[in-house]
């Protein structure tokens, strides 16, 4: 998968974060980035290329995009505000 802009892998390479516009620094709603997940269900991929050369995943992409969208929600959902 080619994840552009809207779902960029991070620069540790083990999540993706969604934007909808990252040089205003607008996030997805929490219904926009579930959503991107149920869109890309049925697809088949294992890497994933983020916008940046250097922002590769190279394995297991399908099961890392799960794990961020849900991580993700749970961040804008105030999951972490304790921590």
């Amino acid at each position: 998968m080619c994840s552009s802009d809207i779902a960029t892998v991070t620069t540790d390479r083990k999540f993706l974060s969604f934007m909808r516009s990252y040089p205003n620094l607008i996030p997805l709603s929490a219904k926009q980035v579930t959503g991107i997940a149920a869109a890309l269900e049925s697809f088949k991929f294992d890497t994933i290329y983020g916008h940046y050369f250097d922002r590769v995943i190279p394995t297991n992409g399908k099961q890392i995009l799960e794990r961020s969208a849900k991580r993700y929600v749970a961040a804008i959902s105030g999951a972490y505000n304790d921590e």
